[in-house]
C-alpha cells in the first residue's frame, strides 16, 4: 500500500431523477478508508481583480465495490461509483443528503469546505500494471 493514502473520505454518490423510481434525485454516501487527499489553493490576478480557487485530487485504490454509474443505478447498496456532480468530503461524515431544507447536496458541500469538493473529473486507473485507482479532482 502507498504510504500516502492515509486517509479517510466520504463520498456522496448522486443518483439522477431520471434513474429513480420516483424520478427524484437521490444520494448515497460510503465512507472509504485509504484514500489519498490533496487539497491546493491557487492564487492569481487579472487585470480588474485578485481570485483564489481550490483544486483537489483524490485516488481511491482500486475496489472491488466500485461498479460504473451505468451498474451502479440499479444496485447501489454495498457498492460506490464516481461521476461528475458527485460529493467528496475529507473525513468521516455522517450526514445524509436528502434534499430537505438543510440537508441538500449545496448546504452539506458548503458546511465541510474547504474540506470538502464537487466532482469534476474522474479517470478509472485500474488497467495499470501497479498503484490501481480511481482518481477524482475538483
Amino acid at each position: 500500500m502507498n504510504q500516502n493514502y492515509i486517509h479517510t473520505i466520504t463520498l456522496y454518490n448522486r443518483i439522477q431523477a431520471s434513474d429513480s423510481e420516483d424520478r427524484k434525485e437521490h444520494w448515497k454516501r460510503i465512507v472509504l478508508h485509504n484514500c489519498f487527499w490533496k487539497a491546493q489553493v491557487n492564487t492569481g490576478f487579472n487585470d480588474t481583480q485578485a481570485s483564489v480557487q481550490n483544486t483537489y485530487a483524490v485516488r481511491i485504490p482500486k475496489d472491488d465495490r466500485y461498479l460504473p454509474y451505468a451498474e451502479y443505478k440499479n444496485s447501489p447498496e454495498e457498492h460506490f461509483t464516481v461521476s461528475q456532480g458527485d460529493i467528496v468530503i475529507c473525513g468521516e461524515c455522517t450526514e445524509e443528503i436528502t434534499g430537505e431544507s438543510g440537508k441538500t447536496a449545496a448546504q452539506v458541500l458548503n458546511r465541510y469546505k474547504p474540506s470538502a469538493f464537487k466532482v469534476t473529473a474522474f479517470s478509472d486507473n485500474t488497467s495499470f500494471l501497479l498503484a490501481k485507482h480511481y482518481r477524482l479532482g475538483g
